[in-house]
């Protein structure tokens, strides 16, 4: 869950939901030198996993438990190394199962995530995250004989296409844990990319990747009432009170002269 804490309530998108717009992203994505759009013949295998990367969240979503460090409901930066583990392979799983592509670009994903998530870990949780990079890597050892030798060459940009769509769908979620302050220009280094992020929830990039002119994306989610919650019963008597709504967020050009002179040399 993206838990995003507002004057008077707290926003909740889901992971799934938040990925479906990531989806949206690389659908228009038609690319920039240093990150070009899929081949045609790997196109419906990358954007399944985009679509996908996230469902083994969707059991846990559905639920919202209360996070005793924030009072708020858990973010997915909030939960343990156990059960992220869990769900990066569920989606993992599902997405082997629409094809061995998406599966090998999906557990690259997460293994890099579990990866940066060892430095500075405690014994206990790095063990966890060390266990299951070990699994993903032989996964991927299984999956590389059924992808065909011509499609190898594209999994790196594949892989990277995914985690921008994914970082850009979460800064338009307005993650509180990666955001960026308002009107600040934040480069996505892996991409060359340049993000400022723009009142009302919009994002303003460059260069500039999309089929668009401007791109629009739609994210379900709900509005809950209150600030914090004093436990877990407090909580679960606000999410009914919750309204459904969605939220949406605009992916514009970022003008030049925002961009600092060091940032466009």
């Amino acid at each position: 869950m993206i838990v995003c804490p507002r004057d008077n309530h707290v926003r909740l998108i889901s992971q799934h939901d938040h990925a479906r717009a990531a989806g949206t992203i690389a659908r228009n994505w038609i690319g920039i030198e240093s990150l070009p759009s899929p081949p045609d013949e790997l196109r419906e295998k990358v954007l399944f996993a985009v679509d996908n990367h996230d469902v083994g969240w969707c059991r846990s979503d559905a639920t919202p438990k209360w996070d005793e460090m924030t009072r708020l409901p858990y973010s997915f930066f909030g939960i343990t190394a156990d059960k992220a583990v869990e769900i990066w392979s569920e989606g993992i799983d599902s997405c082997e199962s629409f094809h061995p592509f998406s599966g090998c670009l999906v557990s690259i994903h997460f293994s890099s995530l579990a990866q940066g998530g060892r430095r500075g870990a405690p014994l206990e949780v790095s063990k966890v995250l060390n266990d299951f990079i070990h699994a993903e890597s032989k996964r991927r050892k299984r999956l590389d004989t059924l992808i065909e030798p011509a499609h190898k060459d594209a999994i790196e940009n594949s892989v990277s296409l995914l985690r921008i769509c994914d970082t850009l769908s979460l800064l338009a979620c307005r993650a509180p844990e990666i955001i960026p302050p308002d009107d600040a220009v934040h480069p996505l280094t892996q991409s060359g990319l340049k993000v400022k992020t723009a009142n009302m929830d919009d994002l303003e990039i460059s260069p500039w990747p999309f089929s668009k002119d401007s791109l629009k994306l739609r994210m379900p989610g709900l509005v809950l009432p209150g600030e914090h919650f004093t436990d877990e019963k407090e909580l679960a008597e606000a999410l009914p009170l919750a309204e459904p709504i969605v939220f949406s967020s605009v992916l514009k050009r970022l003008p030049d002269h925002s961009v600092p002179e060091t940032a466009r040399s």
